[in-house]
């Protein structure tokens, strides 16, 4: 009669609908650890700066005549909102995009037309280019550029990535074919620098530009239900295999748990059941599955396990209170 008045509807998990207070993600001070040597060594020139909208140049004109002496002009201008430059014989010209180098050469060319062998030098005074950092920084918000600024930098300048960050960054810019899109996976810089690709090398040391949106998604969740310390939701801030999401939730709960668990993945035909055997995978004779986001991971309650930890183990406490009063 006690088994059967345990009825699997009294001990089945629920679906858990808010966060776990313990919930954390492991990755986020690894990952500002990581961003703050980056943003500490990796050192950036300003050869690719791309000049912008309300930027001071310094131009210098070399081999300019005046009294028959031949001196350096001095010019300091300020880029207008459209991009543009106003200059002595050239009028206004379009400078929004090139670098100081591009820059230079193009002057040289157009004022070959008026001075014999002109020399020219191009100086970026002051940097008045901004970037919007948005997602899971500590200080999402626009960000001056007061000089050359690195991806790292400027997420250091937002204090870092919070602990509900996801793994990548993403880059959006504004270029010639329209938005553009760069990824760079901060779990990789974060863990491993060998893991980075020649083309993450070239984001790592890219420096950003007016108008770029840097952002860093939250990380996706998942669930835990069932006989485990902290049943909840938790993100998915970095890669976990089942094995690594049981413990962020507490470990199994030897005493009532059952070895099969289940895991609810949400597919394009709908929610999928896939079932594992915990005692399998620690013992390395099934594979460690990885969990993905919306994952609902359901550790079952077994029946025996249960009747005997609720009903038996409160009978025998109780016994042994009642012969303790007796003994007494």
């Amino acid at each position: 009669m006690l088994i059967t008045s345990c009825t699997p509807n009294a001990i089945q998990p629920s679906i858990p609908n808010a966060q776990s207070p313990n919930a954390r993600s492991t990755g986020a001070s690894e990952i500002n650890r990581a961003l703050g040597t980056l943003a500490l060594h990796t050192g950036l020139g300003t050869a690719d700066y791309q000049i912008g909208p309300e930027d001071l140049l310094q131009i210098t004109l070399f081999n300019v005549s005046a009294e028959d002496k031949v001196t350096p002009r001095i010019l300091t201008l300020r880029v207008s909102q459209q991009g543009l430059l106003s200059l002595p014989l050239l009028g206004e010209i379009k400078v929004s995009g090139m670098t100081a180098s591009m820059l230079e050469r193009d002057l040289k060319k157009r004022y070959d037309h008026y001075i014999y062998s002109p020399q020219v030098g191009v100086m970026i005074a002051e940097y008045r280019q901004r970037v919007s950092v948005i997602g899971a920084v500590l200080k999402p918000g626009i960000i001056d550029l007061t000089a050359a600024k690195t991806v790292f930098d400027v997420l250091a300048m937002a204090g870092g990535v919070t602990e509900k960050a996801g793994t990548q960054v993403h880059i959006y810019r504004q270029g010639p074919n329209g938005r553009e899109s760069q990824v760079i996976d901060l779990l990789a810089l974060a863990s491993n620098a060998a893991l980075i690709t020649a083309d993450g090398a070239n984001l790592i040391t890219m420096s950003v530009q007016g108008g770029d949106v840097i952002n860093v998604p939250p990380a996706g969740m998942f669930f835990i239900d069932g006989a485990v310390g902290h049943p909840g939701s938790y993100p998915l801030g970095r890669r976990y295999s089942l094995t690594q999401a049981l413990a962020v939730a507490g470990g199994v709960n030897r005493d009532l748990n059952s070895s099969e668990i289940t895991i609810f993945r949400r597919k394009a035909s709908g929610v999928e059941p896939m079932t594992v055997d915990l005692d399998s995978i620690l013992a390395n004779s099934a594979i460690d599955p990885k969990i993905e986001e919306d994952d609902m991971i359901v550790v079952p309650i077994s029946s025996m396990k249960y009747v005997y930890q609720r009903v038996f183990g409160q009978l025998l406490s109780w016994g042994t209170s009642i012969g303790a009063m007796a003994g007494s």
